[in-house]
């Protein structure tokens, strides 16, 4: 997802989301920034965190007003094989 670059004194703002494929469970996750030019200050991640239904979700902003970044989030997956439910005698 690219991440405008800023207007005036308004940061550009992006966000993405990965979801888990159907069957897997989310085990954790995380985001990318790439800044669009050599100053990496200008492209803070906000947010990085679970979401709803196996997804991940993650928020950056951009604060230089001459080139655009990137923000990628990134979700890990595994399948469950089985479940086994413990009780107390």
């Amino acid at each position: 997802m690219t991440i405008p670059p800023a207007i005036g004194t308004f940061a550009g703002q992006a966000a993405a989301s990965v979801k888990c494929p159907k069957g897997e469970v989310r085990t954790g996750g995380g985001a990318l920034v790439t800044a669009g030019n050599s100053h990496a200050d200008r492209y803070p991640l906000g947010a990085s965190i679970p979401q709803d239904g196996e997804g991940w979700w993650a928020f950056a902003s951009n604060s230089d007003p001459s080139a655009p970044g990137k923000i990628q989030a990134y979700v890990i997956c595994a399948k469950v094989a089985s479940v086994t439910t413990l009780t107390t005698p």
